[in-house]
């Protein structure tokens, strides 16, 4: 088999009896073959040279794809985030969400700049609803009053928003466990450890209970009663 071998000169192919190169011409005396074989070794190293450039090349682009696809990934993730936080921050919280389906019993309501307490009101159960005397809560504006079972009691309140909704609550500040409530303006304030929520919405404005307001339930008025279907209290869960 002839052995192949390249010009010293200009690195052309080459037989190993050859004299002359038929590229370039250089003569290539018999003690050139260290040359030849120096040329060889040149064009072997080349052809090496340049595959592992290639290969570099290519693992570097590799990496350049990766580095670009983690950076749309993050880019992605945080747009996400904050999209999320937006639309949760655009949401009513229950309480609201409760009051706005409340229904609307009377004009708008103006409570003074003083504590107004709340009144006392009877209540009962008939047909699974809790019933509250509808002129009574308009003529008070704020009343209080006990569900009684056999197994337990639990203190409901009522009142009536600036823009005459009647909302019903569980009358409990369930973090200091008081039952007590008093009106200020446009202010309910706990009368235990004084964490004050906008009554007409029940948002927290100040206060360590803050997460914690009377947990409203949803109410409906037929003729001159306020019902609450009583599974609701009976089934109420404390938050904390």
């Amino acid at each position: 088999m002839t052995t192949i071998n390249y010009c010293p000169n200009c690195g052309s192919k080459l037989n190993i009896n050859a004299k002359f190169c038929s590229s370039c011409g250089t003569r290539l005396a018999v003690s050139d073959s260290s040359q030849l074989k120096h040329g060889q070794s040149k064009k072997i190293q080349f052809h090496k040279m340049r595959d592992q450039s290639r290969k570099r090349e290519k693992v570097l682009n590799g990496k350049s794809r990766k580095q670009k696809k983690g950076l749309f990934t993050g880019l992605a993730a945080v747009v996400f985030i904050i999209a999320l936080i937006f639309y949760i921050n655009e949401q009513p919280s229950k309480e609201s969400a409760i009051i706005d389906n409340q229904p609307i019993v009377s004009g708008s309501v103006v409570y003074p700049d003083v504590r107004v307490d709340h009144a006392y009101s009877l209540t009962f159960a008939k047909d699974g609803k809790i019933i509250i005397p509808l002129d009574i809560v308009k003529e008070r504006k704020f009343v209080k009053f006990d569900y009684i079972s056999k197994n337990t009691t639990i203190p409901l309140l009522a009142y009536l928003t600036e823009d005459g909704k009647v909302v019903t609550a569980i009358s409990i500040c369930e973090p200091c466990n008081s039952k007590s409530f008093h009106i200020r303006g446009s202010d309910l304030i706990c009368n235990s450890c004084g964490t004050t929520w906008d009554l007409n919405n029940l948002d927290a404005i100040s206060g360590s209970c803050g997460k914690y307001p009377p947990d409203p339930v949803p109410s409906k008025v037929v003729g001159n009663e306020i019902q609450i279907d009583e599974y609701l209290v009976t089934g109420w869960v404390r938050r904390v």
